[in-house]
């Protein structure tokens, strides 16, 4: 007859019961100790806790095969396992003292029911032979994909890429060879906000991968894996994966088979067996993350795919760090004089990341294979990599260059500058007066209707973009400012700041970055509130955004305003006068700059007035001559 389990725990001395608490973690009463009522108080506490239909669903599934096995003898048939076993299903309660031997309580022996001995045994034999797993898979293949993305991506309306785009990211790529892996690991990055979609082109936020550690993107895309909707890749319910993997890392050093490994799982979970097993786990496979046998009838959790579980199901970023050494390093690279270059892929992808910045990746394997031409290093210029920075990531340092590429970064030195653009007042700088002649007569630069102020400097009075009309004709201007901008909670703040450049470049005037500085300040504002010290972090990371005061402002209105009056030009104020509650748009002629006021005659009242720096929220140069008849001044 199977006993209940306060029948069993009533024959436990005081040190059996104590031991079943700490191994199961149950709670024990106060002073359980003083007297017979106290012995009865935790024997109900521990029934309560023991018969929990969860906890003993976990405690069943954390024993290996042979355990479980062997308890369910005993249950059903009354044959003891063996010593050691015995000994480690007493500690944890499932076998219990019966007065003449050793008994299951019927609780457990309910829960042994719903299994046969082929959902128990799901250990593989010792011969079974695995597949070896290439390391840090799951990593390289997400790096693959953000090296791809670096000079961008054509995307469909629907986010994923185009056909075309989608073969090249896995052209001769050993890390891709399915497109619903190019696609998926395409769509967690993306998630992750690494990825920023832009005029229906995809390219990889740099500042935005290099803010966090070479571990970051392994972690979190896993996560992402774990969390997130993917019916789009007939992948089992995010329950399910979840699920899965914790039993997995559970038995991390066990090979299991996978039939009666998943049937056993069933009962405790309803778990999407046929998806599990024809998707999930064949993706875990081609990602490094299990490894298996030829028929794929048995499995094991990879080193990689250990720490990443260990991660993120526990919460513990500290016990795998050795793990996770060999993507803290700069493996050495090897420039061949036709501009090809080698380098291990196996490393830090903060490198490989800014070697594409500078090189075509042609090849992806144990070695990436990167590309280097003029295209390549004047699309690196125009991303903002400072033109001395070329020749040491492609290792000045500790090696001599092929002489193809010294003479490409000397042309590039001496022809990067030969015109400067001012975007604040809309001027374009040659350095010799021949290309400014030349400047003029150009037909491709006929949008910039160009008017000669001086032998070298000439003023933009039409509607065309500058900086992009001089590139598409040859010409290399000095490369702007650049936001060295990234982000450890909100992405969106990254992207913010990023469409607010690419508007005020294309605009020329710094004012029009206001609205979206609302914006971003609100957002730290409440990054401020939630996380101070996350807050100091964004704001140590972001200081070209000067979101704390308007420095930027004052500094491009004074700009504009001494070149106005310099050359007699007017300018448009927006102008919040001291009475006002709303600004004012007034149409200046700037004659001078005193102190902290603007001397200018004011077309609107017809008479020179001094503006107060300070409220003068925007300028605008105008392509009108000004004109500052001898007038008394009068405080506006």
């Amino acid at each position: 007859m199977t006993l209940t389990h306060y029948q069993l725990l009533s024959n436990c001395s005081d040190e059996q019961l104590r031991t079943i608490c700490e191994r199961r973690r149950l709670p024990i009463p106060i002073r359980w100790e003083d007297g017979a009522e106290g012995r009865v108080r935790l024997l109900k506490t521990m029934v309560f806790h023991l018969e929990d239909h969860k906890r003993l669903s976990d405690t069943l599934a954390d024993l290996d095969s042979g355990s479980l096995v062997a308890l369910k003898h005993l249950a059903s048939e009354g044959i003891l396992p063996a010593a050691g076993t015995l000994e480690a299903l007493r500690d944890l309660g499932l076998i219990l003292p019966d007065g003449e031997g050793w008994g299951v309580a019927e609780r457990v022996a309910d829960a042994l029911d719903d299994f046969d001995d082929g959902a128990l045994s799901f250990q593989a034999p010792a011969e079974v032979k695995l597949r070896a797993a290439e390391p840090f898979r799951f990593s390289l293949a997400l790096t693959s994909v953000l090296l791809r993305c670096v000079p961008g991506l054509r995307v469909l309306k629907g986010g994923l890429p185009a056909k075309k785009e989608l073969g090249q990211l896995m052209q001769r790529n050993a890390m891709l060879q399915e497109e619903q892996d190019a696609t998926l690991l395409f769509t967690l990055l993306h998630r992750l906000g690494l990825l920023w979609n832009r005029d229906g082109r995809v390219e990889t936020l740099l500042p935005a991968v290099t803010s966090h550690p070479p571990r970051w993107v392994a972690e979190r895309a896993f996560a992402s894996l774990l969390e997130h909707d993917l019916k789009a890749w007939g992948m089992p319910p995010a329950e399910d994966r979840h699920f899965l993997m914790q039993h997995l890392l559970e038995r991390r050093s066990q090979v299991l088979a996978v039939q009666p490994f998943l049937a056993f799982l069933k009962t405790l979970h309803p778990l999407d067996e046929e998806r599990t097993r024809s998707v999930f786990l064949p993706f875990l496979s081609r990602m490094g993350i299990i490894r298996g046998d030829a028929d794929f009838a048995h499995l094991q959790l990879t080193e990689h795919g250990e720490a990443l579980a260990h991660e993120y199901l526990l919460r513990d970023l500290k016990a795998t760090a050795a793990h996770w050494q060999p993507l803290a390093l700069d493996q050495p690279m090897v420039l061949q004089p036709t501009l090809e270059l080698l380098t291990p892929l196996l490393q830090n992808p903060h490198r490989l990341l800014q070697l594409a910045q500078l090189a075509d990746v042609e090849a992806l394997d144990a070695m990436g294979t990167f590309r280097v031409s003029h295209a390549t290093l004047v699309r690196a210029l125009d991303a903002g990599v400072p033109l001395d920075d070329l020749g040491q990531r492609l290792g000045a340092s500790t090696q001599t260059l092929p002489q193809p590429l010294l003479q490409l970064l000397e042309d590039l030195s001496r022809r990067v500058g030969e015109v400067e653009v001012h975007q604040g007042v809309r001027l374009v700088r040659a350095r010799t007066p021949h290309l400014a002649d030349e400047l003029k007569l150009r037909p491709e630069l006929a949008p910039l209707k160009l008017g000669s102020l001086s032998d070298t400097v000439l003023e933009v009075r039409g509607d065309g973009n500058a900086h992009a009309l001089l590139k598409q004709a040859g010409f290399m201007p000095k490369p702007g400012r650049f936001l060295a901008l990234s982000l450890d909670a909100d992405e969106k703040l990254y992207l913010w700041a990023l469409a607010a450049l690419a508007f005020v470049d294309e605009k020329g005037m710094n004012h029009h970055l206001e609205p979206v500085q609302q914006m971003v300040r609100s957002s730290l504002q409440r990054l401020h509130d939630e996380d101070p010290f996350l807050y100091q972090e964004v704001q140590r990371r972001i200081p070209m955004l000067h979101l704390g005061g308007e420095d930027q402002l004052a500094e491009e209105v004074q700009r504009i305003l001494e070149y106005a009056g310099g050359h007699t030009l007017m300018v448009e104020l927006t102008y919040l006068p001291p009475a006002a509650h709303r600004t004012q748009l007034r149409r200046v002629s700037p004659r001078t700059i005193q102190e902290d006021h603007l001397l200018a005659f004011c077309h609107l009242h017809q008479e020179e007035m001094a503006f107060r720096l300070t409220r003068i929220q925007g300028v605008k140069l105008l392509n009108e001559r000004g004109w500052t008849p001898a007038n008394h001044s009068q405080a506006g």
